[in-house]
């Protein structure tokens, strides 16, 4: 099957000249003629991968904030390959595609005419003229999913879901089909209030914290650093945060807790040491001490060095006794702010207070986004945990007592996603006043996509007196995300981004614009753009990958070793390829549908695929490396190589390397 065929070859030769004709018309894998390439298969019972009826419809998806303008793209992508598909009716009595339907004079391009293809007809792409829209309103997976399964009201149809996270329990039937990878990034922004006027805060509470000099606490700031560095602290860019080690974990103390193992300092993130910074020590001339309230942290040793304002040169420690330390020299009595220089740096989240908040800006809970990052800090805690419900637990309140009443008094919530709504939520909370803006920016934590923040430089910086400031990744588990830590989930937020769809209501229209996404020119070769000369395939792997910055996954995709991140939550990458129920027996090559019936004749024969290569077959009892002899469209496919064990009730469930995700429809004729 030819697609995309040139009016003429005439044209194409003047503007290239006749000697550059034959190079000139190869198009998509296949060499452009006049000839007009025949209907596609379908009609009254559409079939995949295209699931073709002739009718011209309206789909529609809802959900994800993250996957939102990658599939608005995804979607004009769609529709207007429709430019090239059927020709629609236009007058009473033609011959239509579909044998159910019946051409009027009231139905004028409701529908596709029977043999009336032209030259430039494309039957691989959106030869039903589809158009496509996306949903906005309830944003998140979350609400995407409630409305899909119609758990939530919709003022509009939903035809899929978008989502960044997988399929939860809205209903039972719902189906994910993971085209693309991201992650989940912590952000700490690189804002120096002492660069900004006067570099003083104005404003209660900040105007009390160290004289109202703050610099830039997520770069390792600590209070009497000089201003522009260097920094003694270390930055949240070094420490990082984790999971491990569950309600004692990082992640968990900063977003979960809430009791005293809640992590509510700067200084606990980034006052480490060797360097140590502790305020508030008393020092004591005649015992020769100092003491603090509570116990010095515990890598505070004997034979430690000390510094302070009212502490003589060379002075050591002599000894440590929970909130006593003895110094070899007599101090001044005093109340000061010392330096210890330790053996060995403090875990991230056992640092010493510097007197500095840290801020947790919270997200929209519906949002794909949130559910990862809760899962993350919750993990290791289950269901008790405090983050089991959603991340915002320990979300900040304005600190302006002057601003925060009304609307303003709640926790500040965010949608994901869009770095600028730290300096929104500054600017309400401290009109006027941009030191204090500058300080609630920078002792903020907020999360945002990893895709997101790659491409978008506005919604991955906050903007505080006019200055652009881009937040910086903070390690997760020692890690940052990359193209392979995110296709391993060794990332620990890795996550597949999905388009979701139900197999009780899912319509052939729908089911052709999943199956487009998911197929890599493997099942079916898709055709040239003509608007833009580059084959459809090239620009959705363009526009998923370098115009939104998610690594494609297709049909083809294999499986990673680690299935599921460190977050708990499962990211697969092979779920764009079909995956059904069959019934194996241990030494035997042949397989049948649990559900009976026959194999959808998309699951091709041997070498049947665009690419000629064989449809491969992956699951329980089938050894590696086996792909499909025969049998397409029949009730036995027969495998390459024999099964190595006998599947129970139920059968077991293998996925076809190859073949798109959606293999039946519930609605054929829509």
């Amino acid at each position: 099957m030819q697609n995309h065929k040139l009016r003429t070859g005439v044209l194409r030769a003047a503007a290239v000249g006749a000697a550059a004709l034959s190079t000139a018309l190869i198009v998509g894998g296949g060499v452009a003629s006049a000839s007009i390439p025949p209907d596609p298969q379908g009609g009254a019972t559409p079939v995949a991968p295209h699931f073709y009826n002739g009718n011209v419809e309206g789909i529609r998806d809802a959900g994800s904030d993250t996957t939102f303008f990658m599939m608005q793209r995804l979607g004009d992508l769609y529709t207007g390959a429709g430019l090239y598909g059927c020709t629609t009716n236009t007058t009473a009595g033609q011959t239509l595609f579909n044998s159910g339907e019946t051409s009027t004079a009231s139905n004028i391009n409701f529908f596709c005419q029977s043999g009336q293809n032209v030259s430039t007809t494309d039957v691989n792409d959106n030869w039903d003229r589809t158009e496509v829209t996306q949903g906005v309103d309830l944003v998140g997976s979350g609400g995407g999913q409630n409305q899909l399964c119609q758990a939530t009201p919709t003022p509009l149809p939903v035809d899929f879901s978008r989502s960044s996270k997988p399929a939860g329990s809205a209903c039972s039937d719902m189906v994910q089909t993971g085209y693309a990878k991201d992650g989940v990034d912590t952000l700490t922004y690189p804002v120096n209030p002492t660069a900004i006027g006067t570099g003083v805060a104005a404003t209660a509470p900040y105007s009390t914290m160290n004289g109202g000099v703050v610099g830039p606490v997520g770069n390792g700031w600590l209070p009497g650093d000089p201003n522009g560095g260097p920094y003694t602290g270390t930055a949240l860019t070094t420490g990082g945060i984790t999971n491990v080690g569950g309600a004692a974990s990082s992640a968990y103390e900063l977003w979960c807790a809430t009791d005293t193992t809640r992590i509510t300092d700067c200084g606990q993130l980034t006052n480490l040491g060797p360097n140590l910074e502790i305020q508030g020590v008393v020092l004591s001339n005649s015992a020769s001490t100092g003491t603090i309230t509570g116990t010095f942290p515990s890598t505070v040793a004997i034979g430690d060095a000390i510094t302070g304002p009212d502490i003589p040169a060379s002075t050591t420690i002599t000894g440590v006794s929970g909130g006593t330390i003895n110094l070899s020299n007599p101090p001044t009595n005093a109340t000061d702010t010392v330096r210890i220089t330790t053996a060995s740096a403090l875990a991230v989240g056992a640092g010493a207070p510097i007197g500095i908040p840290v801020r947790i800006l919270g997200v929209n809970t519906n949002s794909g986004t949130e559910a990862t990052w809760a899962s993350y800090a919750n993990s290791g805690v289950g269901s008790t945990g405090n983050c089991s419900a959603n991340m915002d637990k320990n979300a900040a309140l304005d600190p302006n007592p002057v601003t925060a009443v009304g609307d303003n008094a709640t926790a500040h919530i965010a949608l994901e996603n869009n770095s600028d709504q730290v300096d929104q939520f500054a600017v309400t909370d401290f009109p006027g006043d941009a030191v204090s803006q500058a300080i609630e920016a920078s002792t903020t934590l907020y999360i945002e996509s990893d895709g997101v923040y790659n491409t978008n430089p506005y919604a991955a910086a906050t903007t505080i007196a006019g200055v652009g400031y881009s937040g910086l990744k903070v390690p997760l588990n020692g890690k940052l995300p990359t193209t392979p830590t995110k296709l391993q989930n060794t990332y620990p937020t890795a996550r597949t981004l999905f388009n979701i769809y139900r197999t009780s209501t899912i319509r052939a229209s729908a089911g052709g614009f999943l199956n487009w996404i998911c197929d890599g020119n493997t099942n079916f070769n898709k055709g040239l753009d003509n608007t833009t000369g580059i084959n459809f395939d090239t620009e959705l792997t363009n526009a998923i990958g370098s115009v939104f910055g998610f690594p494609r996954l297709t049909d083809t995709t294999v499986a990673p070793a680690n299935g599921t991140p460190a977050d708990g939550l499962a990211a697969p990458n092979n779920s764009c390829a079909a995956s059904l129920a069959v019934n194996t027996t241990s030494g035997s090559n042949t397989i049948t549908l649990t559900a009976g019936g026959n194999f959808p004749p998309d699951i091709v024969n041997a070498g049947g695929l665009a690419t000629g290569g064989s449809v491969t077959v992956t699951g329980t009892g089938i050894p590696a490396g086996t792909s499909v002899s025969s049998g397409t469209g029949t009730s036995t496919l027969t495998l390459s190589a024999s099964a190595t064990a006998t599947s129970g009730v139920g059968g077991v469930t293998v996925v076809f390397g190859g073949v798109p995700s959606v293999t039946t429809v519930a609605s054929p004729q829509t």
